[in-house]
């Protein structure tokens, strides 16, 4: 009975130093990396880290994010070209030409159907681009969840003195770490949590119109 106690405390032991050990490891390198992200690096004070097994393939990140960007765009052009078919169709309906319409009447409303024209053309466009944007999104998706250990999520929380060096702000940034934490790769954790969503949304969307609303409903993200 003693012999089994000895040995699970021996088991603990090593189990803690094992935890203490990714923690120290990951500490190391994330310091290494913040000196040059920081604008006081010297006064860098760690509050906490918390280290988790990973399975994701975090060269998708950057992909998901930068394809994010442009469908915010896009679905601001498109919110626009809306807008503009709208105003040019009220204005063709005030110039409406008629047996009395004078030359000027005639001038206006050819000139809200040509904006009306353009508007439309470029509407087609823009939706098209949306379209393969939402289908690389969902490709880049897939890859994220890798379904396989690749490294480990750090989350990182810790102080530092602003560019002005008078105010101590506070940060918090997950980093994504090889097996071994030789190298990592840092995103703030807002950043982050806009990922999250993303990828909730394309993963529950029943259809390309809910991906298509929350981007509209969401620009201000990116």
């Amino acid at each position: 009975m003693r012999k089994m106690q000895i040995l699970s405390c021996v088991l603990a032991l090593i189990l803690v130093s094992c935890i203490s050990s990714k923690e120290e490891k990951a500490e190391k390198l994330i310091r290494e990396t913040l000196k040059d992200y920081l604008y006081n690096p010297d006064s860098y004070d760690p509050i906490s880290t918390r280290v988790d097994s990973m399975f994701i393939d975090v060269s998708t990140i950057g992909s998901i994010m930068e394809i994010s960007k442009e469908m915010a765009e896009l679905t601001s052009k498109i919110g626009k070209c809306e807008r503009e078919i709208e105003s040019a169709e009220s204005s063709m309906d005030i110039w409406s030409p008629n047996g009395y319409a004078s030359q000027y009447s005639r001038g206006e409303y050819a000139r809200a159907k040509e904006k009306k024209d353009e508007a439309m053309s470029n509407l087609e466009k823009y939706n098209k681009r949306l379209a393969d944007k939402i289908i690389d999104l969902k490709d880049c998706a897939k890859k994220y969840h890798k379904g396989e250990f690749t490294g480990w999520a750090v989350l990182h929380r810790f102080n530092c003195l602003n560019g002005t060096g008078t105010m101590n702000i506070p940060g918090e940034i997950i980093f994504f770490c090889d097996e071994e934490f030789k190298t990592c790769e840092g995103c703030e954790i807002d950043k982050f949590e806009n990922l999250v969503k993303i990828l909730k949304v394309v993963e529950d969307a029943a259809d390309e119109d809910e991906i298509k609303d929350f981007f509209e409903e969401n620009m201000y993200l990116f």
